[in-house]
This record gives structure tokens, sequence and C-alpha cells, in this order.
């Protein structure tokens, strides 16, 4: 008769277990930049010097690592990057942002939006709205706004190394379109500068005087943006939200950013000293 549970097959699932962490820990302190040692990994992860040398043997032989056994810092395999370029192959951000933007919407209660950069406009290329509110902002599908007076425009401008972003704001045609658009240079500038340090942007009423938008730029693994989405409301509306809303578009955002391959690190974006 065979027993339910065989003797020793849960600890040595257990143990492949614990080595596939390990080995997936081992792995992410390469991928986050500075040196990797034997010695850190021993320290970092309280593994034995037996242990991990047998780990970093097994991801060697897999292609995960590369090191010698003499040299005292490993690095990241080939294998690595193979399959960072199968995944960005696979991944198209405009369609992970858009999966978002209806569990934004649910979330929130209010449209979910995403635009691409075209020329010096913005186009709107996703709207999702899954709410029941009597007062919402219109469809936007295909509609083109300028850079300089959407959360989405400043969300990109901001997300673009300082220098082309300030020399691309000097070509802008800066065009009024309610009372609260910027159209001074300086003035933009500052409210790019604003938008680094918080990790979102805001148009209160500068593209449409009754609407509020809280916008955050999608980054590719160069850290440059690719796209940008944003939560829009009635000003009143999303006031009173405005502890809450602005964290979660930043936080998709840099979701989405992180799958296409960004981190913090590869940001090409400072703040203007």
């Amino acid at each position: 008769m065979v027993a339910e549970h065989p003797v020793g097959s849960d600890s040595g699932v257990d143990r492949r277990a614990g080595t596939l962490e390990r080995g997936l820990a081992i792995l992410e302190m390469l991928s986050s930049g500075g040196p990797v040692t034997p010695t850190r990994i021993m320290d970092e992860l309280g593994l034995s010097r037996s242990a991990t040398y047998r780990i970093v043997g097994l991801l060697r032989t897999r292609g995960y690592v590369d090191w010698d056994g003499s040299a005292e810092r490993l690095h990241l395999g080939r294998q690595v990057v193979t399959l960072g370029m199968a995944a960005l192959a696979t991944f198209d951000p405009f369609v992970a942002a858009r999966a978002h933007l209806r569990d934004l919407s649910a979330e929130l209660s209010e449209a979910a939006l995403l635009a691409v950069r075209d020329g010096d406009q913005m186009v709107y290329i996703a709207h999702e709205d899954v709410t029941d509110n009597l007062i919402a902002v219109r469809r936007l599908l295909g509609v083109r706004r300028p850079l300089h007076t959407t959360s989405l425009g400043k969300a990109y401008l901001a997300a673009l190394p300082v220098g082309e972003a300030d020399a691309l704001v000097d070509r802008l045609s800066l065009e009024r379109l309610t009372a609260n658009t910027i159209t001074d240079r300086g003035r933009l500038r500052v409210e790019l500068d604003q938008t680094r340090a918080r990790g979102y942007a805001v148009d209160d009423g500068e593209n449409e005087i009754n609407v509020m938008c809280f916008g955050a730029a999608v980054r590719d693994d160069r850290g440059l943006p690719v796209c940008a989405i944003s939560v829009a409301g009635p000003r009143e509306r999303m006031a009173d939200k405005a502890d809450v809303i602005p964290a979660r578009v930043a936080d998709v955002a840099l979701s989405v950013s992180r799958r296409l391959g960004y981190h913090d690190s590869l940001s090409v974006t400072q703040l203007r000293r």
C-alpha cells in the first residue's frame, strides 16, 4: 500500500523551494546595482559559505550568473539578458496600461485615460469610465490637446531629460485654453519641476475650466516616457479625492513602467539645481 504522503517528499519540495527563493534573491541583488560578492550574499541572505557557492554555481551553470570562481564580484549572465529581451518583445505598454484603466476608474469612481505624444500634442488613445456618475468628462478618444494644458502632457514633459524638456518648452506655442492655462514658460518649467519632485502632474482647470486631472508617465527601460495615464473628473469632486487619486495614478504608471524594465536608477530626469 502506497503512503498518501511519501516520506521525505515534503522536505524535498521545501529544499527545492528554498533554493529557488535564495537563487532569485541573489538575482535581485545583482539587478539592483552595486557590487555583489559571495561575502555580501552570505551576510544579507544569512547563507553559509557552502550554500552560497552551491547556489551561485547552479546559477552560473544555467547562464544566469557570470563568475569565474576567483574574481570577487558576480555579474548577471547571458540567460538573464535573453529572458529580459523575450519579456520586452512580448510586452505592449499600451495594452498593459489600458488594462489598468478600468480598474482605476472603478476604484476611484472617475474616468481613466491614456494618451501618447504626437509632436507638440498628446493624443487620447483610451478612455475608460465604468462609473454611473451623472457628471463626468466627455469621451476623448482621438482628441488632441497641447502638451502644456493637460496632466498627461505635463507628466510626459517632466519625464523627459531636463534639457530636452526645456528645449521643447522653448518652442511650444503656449496657447491659452482657459483662464487657468499656464502660458508663461518660466512658470511651466516650475510646474514641471514640481511634477518631477512629487511623481505626478496636475491639470487644475487648465484644459477645461471645470475639469481636474492627475497624470503620470509610463517609462521604458531607459527611463524615457512612452505614454501617460490620468484620472479626470469635475474639479470639485476631484479636489475632494486629491489625497488618494494622484498616488494611485503614479503607482499604476510605475507598475507598468517596471514591466518595461524601468527602475528608479534608470531615470533620465533630474531635479533642477
